[in-house]
């Protein structure tokens, strides 16, 4: 029987049936202010502070201590996390990125290769990378982008770590990727939405895929609190979608 990995998010993993495989990749994708940041801290979070697991943020856009501060007001506190040793968080390098690489010529392979140093360093179990959109850009030809999004989740893979993408979507549409090819790399599809209802938008979370596992099929209802995203796994807000 294959290992689950719970991500500890309350109602999520009663919609992955348990968790995700160990040693899978998911894309996790939403439009601007969806919560994918935040879901996939509280990824790494629940990790570390109930499954003893290390974990690695990755953050292509938002600088570290920014982002420290804007996960203090979920209960994060990254700078004691940091002090476990079980945590490593990389922000803002690709964030100016292309300040970033006319600095040391980033290529897809180059960080790909620092995220691979770092997880075995820290034996890291555990990894998010915010986000492959912006890595993406790294890529020269759309060719070399699919061979890059597949290198980096085969080695993620390899290495035994349970991974999050995270992918930006366009607001009102129900893609899963910035590309269109992110989602026919990984193992699995979490996608989240800003759903319209009347006059006002609802947030809606579904697993589009998940190879070798069963899943919860339907939107379901989500929200984001003080401690986090917190899933409603019984509120269907569309049906067969």
């Amino acid at each position: 029987m294959k290992k689950r990995v719970r991500t500890g998010i309350k109602g999520l993993d009663q919609l992955l049936r348990g968790g995700i495989i160990e040693g899978r990749t998911v894309l996790l994708s939403g439009p601007c202010g969806s919560g994918k940041s935040v879901l996939g801290m509280q990824f790494i979070h629940n990790g570390i502070k109930d499954f003893k697991e290390p974990g690695l943020y990755v953050s292509f856009e938002e600088g570290k201590n920014s982002l420290m501060e804007n996960m203090y007001s979920f209960g994060f506190d990254l700078k004691k996390l940091e002090k476990t040793k079980k945590f490593v968080l990389v922000g803002g390098g690709l964030g100016t990125l292309d300040s970033f690489m006319k600095k040391v010529g980033a290529e897809t392979d180059h960080v790909i290769e620092e995220i691979k140093e770092l997880v075995r360093e820290n034996k890291i179990k555990r990894v998010v990378v915010d986000s492959v959109s912006l890595f993406g850009l790294l890529a020269k030809t759309s060719g070399e982008r699919r061979k890059a999004f597949a290198r980096l989740s085969s080695s993620l893979s390899e290495l035994g770590c349970t991974s999050l993408l995270i992918s930006e979507t366009k607001e009102g549409t129900f893609d899963l990727s910035r590309y269109g090819i992110e989602e026919f790399i990984v193992d699995g599809v979490i996608a989240l939405y800003h759903l319209r209802q009347g006059e006002r938008f609802v947030p809606g979370i579904v697993v589009r895929k998940m190879r070798g596992s069963d899943h919860d099929k339907n939107i379901r209802l989500f929200n984001i609190t003080n401690k986090g995203i917190v899933v409603y796994p019984k509120e269907t807000l569309f049906a067969n979608l």
